[in-house]
């Protein structure tokens, strides 16, 4: 198990890494639209039966990523929640029980915003001044305590974190993993983001780390709802892409608000 993790992060992280310092534009562009699309297939494979209903939430999906990416800020946000009230439509105005229409219309929204909506920010992130250090950044606060969480946990790990929806998550697990993103996160910041005050830095890092681990335990929490172990099995080791990047995408508006935002903490208007 743990060497076809290494081998899957082997070909995963250069090639992301690779896209980010080099492919702002349409190559990034078309790597997080592939991620959307995978993460959807996933997403309503886990809760829809139905290929219509399947295929319709994808496309939905990557409309809402295609709007909340390309089109101006304002305008970006009127486009997601169109798809978001599509989306719900979709099923609300279908025949069958009031009640289970009203779910899955919800359950439907939820992967429009959750996988569609939050990937959408890594673009409008990395076209910032900078972008490319703060997408980098955001990606190594939750790998490095995704993975020192992962270590810890079964070293020391003993209290449960979240018993009812990830037994193995330990609190041990979850703080060895918080002091890891906030140490390789800070340190990346002082190398390539110079201009950024340590404090904020320092503040940005645990936000981030937080948000990763609460990302993955709400990837749990949609698994044990839908009734499976993982999301799929395109990953050796890892199981889905969604259970791979259930951190990274929780973590996406928060890092472009923190990027936003550092503007002000340095000083720099407009």
């Amino acid at each position: 198990m743990l060497w076809r993790r290494i081998a899957s992060g082997a070909v995963l992280v250069p090639l992301l890494v690779g896209t980010v310092l080099h492919g702002k534009g349409w190559p990034f562009g078309l790597l997080t639209g592939a991620a959307v699309l995978l993460c959807a297939r996933e997403y309503f494979r886990m809760f829809f039966t139905s290929s219509r209903d399947r295929w319709s939430g994808m496309a939905v999906t990557v409309l809402a990523y295609l709007s909340g990416a390309m089109l101006p800020f304002p305008a970006a946000v009127s486009a997601v929640l169109l798809c978001v009230a599509m989306a719900a439509f979709h099923f609300l105005a279908s025949e069958g029980a009031p009640g289970e229409c009203f779910r899955l219309a919800a359950t439907s929204a939820l992967g429009v915003v959750y996988v569609g909506g939050f990937l959408s920010a890594y673009p409008r992130t990395l076209s910032l001044p900078g972008g490319e250090h703060w997408v980098l950044l955001g990606i190594l606060a939750v790998a490095a305590g995704d993975t020192c969480a992962y270590f810890v946990g079964r070293a020391i790990g003993k209290r449960p974190l979240s018993p009812r929806f990830s037994p193995k998550k330990t609190v041990e697990g979850a703080v060895g993993g918080l002091v890891a993103s906030v140490v390789c996160a800070t340190g990346y910041a002082a190398v390539f983001l110079p201009g950024v005050p340590a404090w904020y830095a320092l503040v940005a890092a645990a936000v981030l780390g937080l948000v990763g681990q609460a990302g993955d335990l709400f990837e749990s929490m949609l698994k044990r709802a839908a009734g499976v172990k993982d999301s799929g099995a395109l990953l050796p080791g890892h199981g889905g892409l969604l259970d791979r990047a259930d951190g990274i995408i929780a973590v996406g508006p928060v890092l472009h608000l923190i990027a936003v935002l550092s503007r002000q903490a340095t000083g720099v208007s407009g």
